[in-house]
């Protein structure tokens, strides 16, 4: 008990610790920001630092929280049947919570789509093309999943799963192609978008947070061999690289100084990466979906 009570104790010290450090590094990043007191590339450091520090800060402090506060809440939450069905059930809590994602693609197709038009916007027109895409995978996968929870047939089943995972994989594909097309317009152009400092900081910090969750939830359905999950998990992915990929942009915009760094070769070069790697997500969904056709 006492050996317990000690491990607890410090635990809590070295998080109380993690925490002061993560407020130190955030404020001088906020006053590199401003002053710009050191050499640009440190700069970058501090602020990739200070984005992986908030991120590690929000998980530590969720942690935290959840051993006491939230916990309580999660044992009231269990007493009622929707609630317990939710936090026991993977695959249900996996599908319910792609809807708020599916419309959030919807309301920035419509964004995008309108200011495109309106404006004869090349970029934006390309973006509501991107995000329809992400609305209509995530739907595609969601109502299926909705549909064969009712059914019995285990062939049909399957039938219908591998469907959605060919479906949406050859669907990454052709994202491909609108992504490919943001990046060459963003390099063209200039169309990324400069923002504050602290809301680019804020930006970074959740898009690292993203990147993390998606590729943890991505290798736990791996294990589960669920196609309707590893497609959902993959789509999460592939909108994740894409926000990386659009943080890089528009750090670069905020921070630096347009003759320091040759911006069109980095966001040329991660671009490459980023459709590289959602090439091979869709190239591997389509080949699962043939693999277990054939067995």
């Amino acid at each position: 008990m006492k050996n317990t009570a000690e491990k607890m104790k410090r635990k809590g010290i070295s998080h109380f610790i993690f925490y002061l450090v993560t407020v130190g590094i955030a404020a001088l990043s906020v006053i590199q920001s401003q002053e710009n007191m050191l050499p640009e590339i440190v700069g970058i450091l501090i602020y990739i630092l200070a984005a992986v520090s908030l991120t590690g800060a929000i998980i530590c402090l969720y942690k935290d929280l959840r051993n006491g506060i939230i916990e309580k809440f999660l044992t009231a939450v269990k007493r009622n049947s929707f609630g317990a069905h939710f936090l026991e059930d993977y695959r249900f809590r996996t599908v319910l919570t792609t809807m708020p994602s599916f419309v959030i693609n919807v309301a920035y197709t419509i964004y995008n789509g309108v200011i495109g038009v309106m404006s004869q916007s090349a970029w934006f027109i390309t973006m509501a093309v991107y995000y329809s895409l992400l609305g209509v995978m995530r739907y595609f996968a969601v109502h299926t999943e909705r549909k064969i929870s009712r059914m019995e047939d285990q062939k049909l089943i399957r039938k219908k799963e591998l469907a959605v995972i060919k479906t949406d994989g050859i669907l990454l594909l052709v994202l491909n192609l609108a992504l490919s097309g943001v990046v060459l317009l963003t390099i063209a152009k200039g169309t990324a978008k400069a923002y504050s400092d602290i809301m680019a900081i804020s930006i970074a910090a959740y898009t690292f947070y993203k990147i993390t969750m998606a590729v943890i939830n991505m290798i736990k359905v791996r294990k589960m061999q669920s196609p309707i999950l590893i497609t959902i998990r993959n789509i999460g992915v592939a909108d994740a690289l894409v926000s990386m990929l659009t943080l890089q942009m528009t750090m670069l915009v905020s921070f630096q100084e347009t003759n320091s760094l040759n911006t069109d070769r980095m966001n040329g070069i991660t671009g490459l990466a980023v459709c590289l790697l959602i090439s091979a997500l869709g190239i591997s969904m389509i080949y699962h979906a043939f693999k277990r056709k054939e067995s």
